[in-house]
């Protein structure tokens, strides 16, 4: 059934904040401070819930850097790596979307 799949895809990268962590990886790893600092306002307890989830579910990984105790970045796995192309066509979509909603809001004000 076509709407469980696209329920099932949402549960996983839906939601405040999984989808944007998932975006925010898209390009490079990234360090738990680089992703709060994208993030603004998640909290570090709600970004730290979500990092938890998105690897328990496969989807990004944890990289340890050569050694240092603070050289630890968050990158998307393998599979998490086929999700990339929804996530950009996703942001492309909104793009277009936000550019629709002020273009009508221009014309009712």
């Amino acid at each position: 059934m076509l709407h469980r799949d696209v329920q099932d895809a949402l549960e996983l990268i839906g939601g405040r904040w999984r989808g944007a962590i998932m975006a925010s990886v898209c390009g490079s790893p990234k360090r738990f401070v680089e992703l709060k600092s994208d993030l603004h306002p998640i909290t570090s307890r709600v970004l730290t819930k979500e990092l938890r989830y998105l690897e328990q579910n496969k989807l990004i990984i944890v990289e340890y850097g050569n050694g240092a105790k603070n050289a630890v970045c968050y990158a998307h796995s393998e599979h998490g790596k086929s999700c990339a192309p929804v996530i950009l066509q996703l942001r492309e979509w909104a793009v277009k979307h936000r550019k629709l909603m002020l273009e009508t809001l221009r014309r009712e004000h």
